[in-house]
This record gives structure tokens, sequence and C-alpha cells, in this order.
């Protein structure tokens, strides 16, 4: 055995008496008889689990006693603002619009509000519903039912009114579709803004001199990836990536406009056209190649086509708009910052299922829905508060006309605006919608 073994070497009776006899200084033991690590129930991996143990409950003592008696406090910041509840300021309001609740129209337009259910319980009916005095159909919301409601703050705006204070200098931003450029345009004529568009497909602004407040639209062809032969009547590029660069952010430089304050993302209905012709391209590809094959090939291809192109998105098509969904928020962040206020425009329903559109825009809405709770964004659910309210559309498809509808979008915008910019009103938790 080397002389360097750590191996402990067992004395004798003798040995070890003559080295505790010695004369000068205290015992020396040889270098061989010290402590061997597999000797006795002390060994070096139990001393060190041990240790470790002793530390971790240490922690936890630590952690009870001086910690946040709130579990919610240790959640990541992007599942505290879904999922948790934390602490919300007394300055900040309850959020109206995402509590159940039903539209009042009133006389005017600009009476549209979005009135939520009381908690308490409503009174009950004392009579049959057949008799003449169960319900009174020409009686009003009675005025306590608007305690719970959002201010009007558009109509605040209209007026000009000094409550507005808080709006002054304010950016919002829209990125999305024909939608949210519609609502845009329809807000800053009842607001008397000034309205200017850099194309129906590119980019509008609404500015509203008095606060000094910028609405924007950034239109985008959904979430495609490439300049397609689909959009050739478009101006390219066709992408987000490509658009926001060469058209988006040229034309803020020149307006001479500041970052955002609040912006709004949304992509639905373009991504259910160019899904639609994606898969027609598909189909008639594998015509062409089966023509040239043999005939029960062909007579395949001619079934998907029939078959297939109206049929509810598949689970690999809504993988494809879930990767490029995640990749517009991630570049926004990398724009505005990682803090910026992000909310996603759900869906409205169109007029009619016609190629399952309806349940196609329901598929890609269910799954941004998802991601927004997976990534802590909120939801602007103007377009479910507008369901059956077909009668809106101007085109007999999808498209709202100016009205009503317009109010209810001005106060949601301008209510998480103001929520965006006051101090520990952001995290506040939002019940989903």
């Amino acid at each position: 055995m080397s002389s360097n073994t750590e191996y402990y070497t067992p004395l004798n009776a003798e040995e070890d008496q003559g080295l505790r006899n010695d004369q000068d200084g205290p015992v020396q033991y040889p270098p061989q008889t010290r402590f061997s690590p597999s000797d006795g129930f002390f060994t070096r991996k139990r001393i060190y689990a041990l240790s470790a143990l002793l530390v971790a409950l240490a922690m936890v003592i630590s952690l009870l006693a001086f910690g946040p008696s709130d579990p919610a406090a240790y959640v990541s910041d992007a599942m505290y603002s879904t999922f948790s509840k934390p602490h919300c300021p007394s300055h900040c309001p309850t959020d109206p619009f995402v509590k159940s609740g039903l539209m009042y129209y009133g006389q005017y337009p600009n009476d549209t509000r979005w009135v939520p259910f009381p908690h308490e319980p409503m009174d009950a009916l004392q009579h049959p519903l057949n008799s003449e005095t169960a319900i009174d159909y020409n009686a009003d919301f009675p005025p306590e039912a608007f305690e719970s409601t959002c201010p009007q703050y558009m109509k605040m705006v209209a007026e000009g009114s000094e409550d507005m204070y808080w709006a002054q200098g304010k950016t919002v931003l829209f990125i999305g579709s024909s939608h949210d450029r519609n609502n845009i345009e329809y807000f800053c004529q009842y607001v008397n803004g000034t309205y200017k568009s850099r194309g129906g497909h590119t980019a509008g602004f609404c500015k509203i001199p008095q606060y000094n407040l910028t609405v924007i639209n950034w239109f985008l062809f959904g979430m495609v990836d490439g300049d397609y032969e689909w959009f050739s009547t478009e101006a390219k590029p066709y992408d987000f990536e490509g658009r926001i660069q060469t058209f988006m952010l040229p034309m803020m430089r020149e307006e001479n406009l500041s970052d955002p304050d609040l912006i709004i993302e949304t992509s639905l209905f373009w991504d259910d056209g160019f899904f639609h012709k994606a898969r027609t391209a598909v189909a008639s590809l594998s015509r062409r190649v089966f023509a040239y094959s043999d005939r029960l090939a062909l007579q395949r291809a001619q079934q998907y086509n029939r078959t297939h192109l109206d049929s509810p998105f598949t689970y690999t098509e809504l993988v494809w708009h879930r990767s490029r969904i995640h990749a517009l928020i991630h570049y926004t962040r990398q724009l505005y910052g990682p803090k910026i206020p992000i909310m996603f425009r759900t869906r409205h329903f169109r007029f009619d299922n016609s190629w399952n559109h309806i349940l196609r825009v329901f598929q890609l809405d269910q799954s941004v829905r998802a991601i927004a709770e997976e990534l802590g964004i909120k939801l602007f659910t103007w377009g479910g508060k507008l369901e059956g309210h077909t009668n809106e559309f101007y085109d007999g498809d999808q498209h709202f006309k100016k009205g009503p509808v317009t109010w209810l979008f001005g106060d949601m915008m301008l209510f998480y605006l103001k929520r965006a910019i006051t101090p520990g009103c952001w995290q506040c938790h939002q019940w989903r919608d």
C-alpha cells in the first residue's frame, strides 16, 4: 500500500499508548490514521447530505416566517397576471368588460354601454310570466344598473372634457385588420379628430389635437410567412416582419410619432382566408400531379378538394398559426420592450357559417386565447360582446357599420389605455371573458 493512502490503519494497544505518552506537545497521529470516508455512520457523503438538508430546512423556515403570505407571490410574472390574484391598488378600477353582462343601446349611439350583471341576487318575479303585470316591456335599465359600468370616456373626449387630462400625449397602436381600421376611423369622426390614411391595407393614424392623443392602425395580411401569389394585388412584402420594417416603422418616423403606451393585436380572419388559399393550392397541385399518373389518384384528389377545403382546421394548421402568433408577440416586445402592455383582440362571428368560416375563426380564437393565457396577455373582447348583432354588418358578412358598436370600442380602448398608464394597475388580475 502506498504511503499516501487515505485508508485508516488501526493501531495496537502499545503503539497507541506510546503516542499518548509523548512528552512534546499534543498527540500527533501519522498520516495513515486519517479518517476514512467509508468508516462508521458519519461518512463524508452523509455529512454533505445532512448539511444540505439543514440549509434547505432553514430556508423554508425563513420563508414561512418572513416571506409573503400569498403563494401567488412566487408565481412568475407571465402567469402572475393571468392565474393569480395580486393585490390591486385601490385607485385601480374594476374591469367591467371581463364581467358577464349585456349591451345597453339607449336613444343615441353615444348612449351605448356594456352593463355587467350585479353580484347581488336580482329580485325574482312575483307574478306568473303570462300575467299582464309580470314584465314591464317598456321599462328602461334602472339607474343602479350603470353603477359598475365603464365611464363614458369616448363621450368625454368628444366633448373635450378636462377629466380626460390623463390621455394627454398618449398613443395606442392596433396591429390587425380592416375591423381595427374601420373602428379607428369611425372613432376619429365621432371625437372630432383627424384621420390620415396611408393606404387601406397599410396603415392609418387618428390624431385628437386637444389631447395630443393618437390611435394607430397597422394592417397585416394575417400571419402569412411569405410573398405568395394569393395576395398578388397587394403591395409586398406580405409577412408581418417585412411589412412592419418596410411600411409601418418608416411611416411612424415620418409622422413623428412616439412609441405606443398600449398595443392591441389580432390575427384571425385573414388567416382563415389564406389557409383556405393554401389548401386550394395544395389540391390544385395534387390534381396536376395525379393527372399524369392514374385515374384513381385523380378521383382521390377531386374528393379531397370537395371535402377538405371547407373542413375545420387540422391540429397541425393550428400549431403553425400558434408559432406565428408567438413570433408576432416576441417581435413586438423586441420593438418596444418586454414590459409594453399588450392585448389580443378576440373574435366576433361572421354572418353565416359558409365554408365553416365561423367554426374556423372560433378555432383560431381559442388557440390565441391559450397563448394569451400562457404569456400573460390580456384580452380585448369587443367582438364577443356583439355576437348575434349581425344586423350591424354593413356588408352582410363581417364588417360592422359606424354606430353603437363604435362607442363600445372607444370606451374599451380608453379604459385599457388608462389602466396601462396608471402605476400598479396593469398587473391587476383579469378574469377571462
